[in-house]
């Protein structure tokens, strides 16, 4: 099983969200980004986007396994 990488950055996040079916959801100020997808569990996500020119830290990406396995995490995001 290859290893989660230690910095992804927020766009490349947002791109493997997407090919979930998750799609962005307007919010308020401030750095917190709600994705939603009626078709999976859980519905709703939400994650801080990093402040610009970092990337999401390790324990934000193992906090997003939670919608999937590691091994298609991985996958998603070769493509991303």
């Amino acid at each position: 099983m290859p290893e989660l990488p230690t910095q992804v950055p927020w766009r490349r996040f947002v791109c493997v969200l997407h090919k979930l079916g998750y799609t962005p959801q307007k919010g308020k100020a401030g750095s917190a980004r709600s994705f939603m997808n009626l078709g999976r569990i859980p519905n709703v996500v939400s994650f801080r986007e990093p402040h610009p020119g970092q990337n999401m830290r390790p324990q934000v990406l193992r906090q997003s396994l939670q919608l999937l396995e590691q091994d298609e995490f991985m996958l998603l995001l070769k493509d991303c």
